[in-house]
């Protein structure tokens, strides 16, 4: 009964390592959209305040430049692509990680995937364990 529960480990430690390496990619994209954004904001900020000083003044305010936006822009894209890529080689690992297993345990039962990892489980769920089961032929004897 030991190929099973150590199927389920191996099942629970590629997941435990996906998540991990998820919530690992999102602080750092979310730190880095931080970051951006109060770049961002402190120029547009900055701009704002130099175009209401010269409008007080009497000067001709122009319209903030869009180029600044456009790199705070491309940058924010660079980073959802890169995240995007670290999301999927998170996801092709465990993937990995769950064909290994399920092969694993395929050579040594020749079975499908389904009934090396869940069948036992669901066996024991139910409590029809055949080796527990009386047999109604020695009740007589």
């Amino acid at each position: 009964m030991s190929q099973p529960l150590d199927n389920v480990l191996a099942l629970t430690q590629a997941n435990l390592r996906l998540a991990l390496k998820l919530a690992e990619t999102w602080r750092e994209s979310g730190q880095k959209i931080i970051e951006i954004g109060g770049r961002g904001a402190s120029e547009v900020a900055a701009e704002t305040r130099a175009a209401i000083s010269k409008r007080v003044e009497g000067g001709v305010v122009s319209l903030p430049g869009t180029g600044p936006m456009q790199d705070y822009l491309g940058e924010l894209e660079t980073l959802r692509v890169g995240t995007a890529e670290k999301v999927e080689e998170a996801v092709a690992d465990w993937r990995n990680s769950l064909s290994s297993t399920v092969s694993s345990s395929l050579d040594a039962t020749g079975a499908t995937p389904f009934d090396s990892l869940f069948k036992p489980w669901f066996t024991l769920l139910q409590g029809g364990a055949t080796a527990e089961k009386p047999d109604a032929t020695k009740r007589g004897k």
